[in-house]
């Protein structure tokens, strides 16, 4: 399975191509989940217009949700980016943590999280 971050979905809802081709690729290989982060952000952006439309959608992944294993990860993800001097939004480290907690390949277009330094992480 692989986790998809918001920058992907998003781009798929406003049809770019290239985004739903790299979401079709991967789910006819395999089971695609999104973060309960990603979920909230996308929610947050859609008009109440489209809110069920795009809730319906979102609830066909599989969502990791925001646990207290994730916390651990999360706060070596963020102490090791201090270290470096290398900050993200506090959303992407959660979401990392998440991805690294289950053992999950995360992709995005984020280029943020070129800074997790995680061979895990795939920034197209």
């Amino acid at each position: 399975m692989v986790i998809f971050d918001s920058s992907i979905i998003i781009d798929a809802l406003r049809k770019k191509k290239s985004a739903k081709d790299l979401i079709e690729s991967y789910a006819e290989k395999e089971q695609i989940a999104i973060t309960v982060i990603s979920k909230y952000e996308i929610l947050k952006g859609t008009t109440e217009k489209d809110a069920d439309l795009v809730s319906g959608l979102l609830n066909q992944f599989v969502i990791y949700d925001f646990e207290d294993s994730v916390v651990v990860e999360a706060v070596k993800a963020h102490k090791k980016l201090v270290e470096k001097g290398k900050m993200v939004n506090e959303l992407d480290v959660l979401i990392a943590g998440i991805a690294a907690t289950n053992n999950e390949t995360l992709i995005t277009k984020d280029n943020d999280f070129l800074n997790f330094e995680s061979a895990k992480i795939i920034v197209r």
